[in-house]
């Protein structure tokens, strides 16, 4: 019916031969070649029989066709080998998860990512946990976790494996439930792995692309734009916006669109009038920084210098066109002004009739305008030469203007001269000013030398009177100085003697009668005793008075030492003192941070003065309330002292800040020279101090000081 193959023959029947007789049973599998050329694949097992007596009677043979089996092996074999060439295409790895042994299988590519060799790491899903970065650890354990009990089918997740070199690269994992059992519980999980490390870098090279796109579009000193094919407006960045007055949103629903609105500065010579930058984009034109007017929505007129360019596709198609627009209407106006002074620098020359000559150095020929003759005093038969020029400058003059005209055309550099020259026609000393410049021909040889001459006579003439004024006035300062000198000396006495020759006979009279008053109180009248009383308090309120006014004296000789200080602890500090004073402690507010330029001994002077007649005008006030801090008054920051006492009135507020005048008689204590020693520092500061009040509703103080130079460095809030 068949035959063996002739060459598996000889081999099954050695095999055969062997195993019977070592008394084994044979089993193999092999082909048969039917005649019709079917071929079989069976496999036949013979077992050899033995009789009672252990002698071979015979052999039981079963032969079983294989060849379905044989088929499928071979169909699975080949569809393992196109699944990993598929997988090797594709750079993926396997793994398998068996949940309930907590198995994992990976395939070798998982481990050549990693840079391991075979065998090299354990098959435990720990000992690739331990490898993800802390990071997304806990990510991917709850990611597992929840496909493992059902909460999810499949998963896709992203993190950093560490590699055999110890790197940190980016892999994509990929899995699913294979297998589950009745619960829903997964038993079995399968995936891939795959390598994404050089995608992610390209990814994070791509957002820092787009990321510096965006900054540069964002901080670009023009503006762009983006305009499609059919007009829209795609792309614009702040620049632009700015330029325009619109914003993205805006242009994106203007009708009709901005392009259309933005027109040509220039008339069109085929159209006679002026066309929309839409309409140029539409007949296909690249504009390099071409001028165009658009009127925003603010009514105002822009100029624009407007540059196109098309934007191709990847099929080279023009899909739309890039826009660079520049606001140059301060520019257009500055031309403009350059243009007219150019004009009306034209029209003063000739209006000022300046000498003009031009020099040719090859023909050393001189020739000059009327206006020119007329200044120097020469005809037309004077000799118009550069040894003629130089003879008409004077003596003193000549040498250094000869040496310095030369050097001029050696050097090739403009002259400019100021000098003496004695006219030629009378004699005449006059002044004048010279300035020229060397030109070249076409071939760069130095052909002309080209200047003006004009008559400064007058001007020097009044430049001396300025120096004669000059002098006269420095004379008079210095005998002013001195008298100022003298004045100050004779105030420096005059306050010596107030404050000796003064005050100690008012300290004997207030000794006196307190020795009256307490010695003898008890045996004089009652009147007696009460005009005593008079005479002490009238004697040292008039003590009082003369420190006051030394005070103001001193506050005008100080020298200032100007600093940037904190205000606000200032006031704070004399509100601390001002509190330990008073019977009625009032209620202080006190703004924080506020600084100040200015000497800041001399402006606590002025906060114990301001805070004090505070504390002084509401201490009959039920609920005394006294704030300092800082205001705008007028467009200027002011600091302020407001209180809630007596107040005055406006009527009389001018007389606040002069010495020994007060709004109050005597249910108040004072001297009347405390205001007017502010008003004489906040002078010296450079500033002002007004008052606001009205009677029995509290006054205001408000006082500024001076801004620090620039060179100081500091600024005052």
């Amino acid at each position: 019916m068949g035959y063996l193959n002739p060459q598996e023959r000889e081999s099954l029947a050695t095999s055969f031969q062997a195993a019977m007789e070592a008394g084994q049973q044979w089993n193999q599998q092999f082909q048969y070649h039917f005649a019709d050329g079917a071929v079989s694949h069976l496999r036949a097992v013979v077992a050899p029989l033995r009789g009672a007596d252990g002698l071979l009677i015979g052999y039981q043979v079963c032969t079983i066709d294989t060849t379905a089996q044989y088929e499928a092996h071979q169909e699975l074999a080949l569809s393992e080998d196109r699944h990993r060439v598929a997988l090797d295409a594709a750079e993926l790895g396997i793994w398998d998860f068996d949940v309930a042994g907590n198995d994992c299988y990976f395939s070798p590519y998982c481990y050549e990512m990693l840079g391991y060799s075979g065998g090299q790491m354990q098959v435990r899903l720990e000992d690739w946990t331990n490898i993800i970065h802390p990071q997304y650890l806990e990510n991917a354990r709850r990611v597992l976790e929840n496909c493992i009990s059902g909460a999810i089918q499949k998963f896709e997740i992203e993190f950093r494996l560490k590699t055999n070199e110890g790197k940190w690269h980016w892999f994509r994992c990929t899995g699913k439930a294979a297998e589950r059992d009745a619960s829903g519980k997964a038993r079995r999980l399968a995936g891939t792995l795959l390598d994404i490390n050089q995608a992610k870098l390209m990814e994070h090279l791509l957002q820092m692309e787009h990321g510096l796109l965006n900054l540069i579009t964002a901080t670009s000193p023009v503006g762009i734009m983006f305009i499609e094919s059919d007009g829209n407006t795609t792309f614009v960045n702040p620049k632009a916006e700015r330029i325009l007055g619109l914003t993205k949103q805006q242009m994106a629903h203007r009708e009709p669109p901005v392009i259309d609105s933005i027109f040509s500065a220039e008339q069109e010579q085929h159209t006679g009038g002026e066309l929309s930058l839409g309409q140029i984009l539409e007949q296909g034109r690249c504009l390099l920084q071409s001028c165009f007017v658009f009127s925003r929505t603010d009514g105002s007129s822009a100029v624009l210098s407007i540059s196109t360019a098309p934007f191709l596709d990847p099929a080279s198609t023009v899909s739309g066109t890039v826009v660079t627009l520049e606001d140059v209407t301060e520019q257009k106006k500055h031309e403009q002004v350059l243009a007219d002074n150019d004009r009306l620098l034209r029209e003063t020359q000739r209006i000022a009739q300046l000498g003009s000559y031009v020099l040719d150095l090859a023909k050393d020929q001189w020739v000059c305008s009327s206006k020119l003759e007329e200044i120097l005093g020469i005809d037309a038969a004077y000799p118009k030469t550069l040894q003629g020029h130089f003879e008409i400058v004077h003596e003193e003059f000549r040498e250094q203007f000869i040496d310095s005209y030369r050097a001029a055309i050696s050097n090739d550099r403009p002259f400019e001269h100021e000098y003496k020259i004695r006219r030629h026609n009378d004699g005449e000393e006059r002044w004048v000013t010279e300035c020229c410049e060397l030109t070249r021909d076409a071939g760069g040889k130095q052909a002309r030398m080209i200047g003006t001459i004009k008559d400064i006579t007058e001007r020097k003439a009044a430049e001396e009177a300025i120096r004669n004024l000059n002098d006269e006035l420095d004379r008079r300062v210095i005998e002013r100085t001195s008298q100022l000198v003298a004045a100050k000396k004779e105030i420096e006495s005059f306050s010596y003697s107030v404050s000796h020759d003064l005050r100690a006979p008012l300290r004997h009279i207030n000794s006196y009668s307190s020795i009256l008053v307490e010695e003898h109180g008890a045996s004089l009248p009652e009147e007696a005793r009460y005009y005593l009383e008079r005479i002490c308090t009238a004697s040292n309120r008039m003590g009082k008075q003369i420190d006051d006014l030394l005070a103001l004296t001193r506050v005008g000789r100080a020298i200032m030492k100007r600093s940037t200080f904190n205000i606000s602890q200032l006031a704070a500090d004399v509100v601390d003192m001002l509190s330990d004073e008073s019977d009625n402690p009032p209620e202080f507010v006190v703004q924080p941070g506020i600084s100040a330029f200015g000497d800041s001994a001399l402006v606590r002077l002025v906060l114990q003065n301001l805070l004090g007649n505070s504390v002084k005008y509401s201490s009959r006030t039920l609920s005394p309330r006294i704030e300092f801090g800082q205001t705008l008054v007028g467009g200027r920051h002011a600091f302020f002292v407001r209180d809630n006492g007596v107040g005055f009135d406006m009527a009389y507020v001018e007389k606040l800040f002069q010495p020994f005048q007060r709004l109050h008689g005597s249910e108040f204590e004072g001297t009347g020279i405390g205001l007017a020693t502010v008003r004489r520092i906040i002078e010296r500061h450079g500033g002002s101090i007004w008052a606001e009040g009205k009677e029995h509703e509290g006054a205001t103080f408000y006082f500024t000081l001076s801004n620090p130079r620039k060179a100081d460095g500091t600024s005052r809030r």
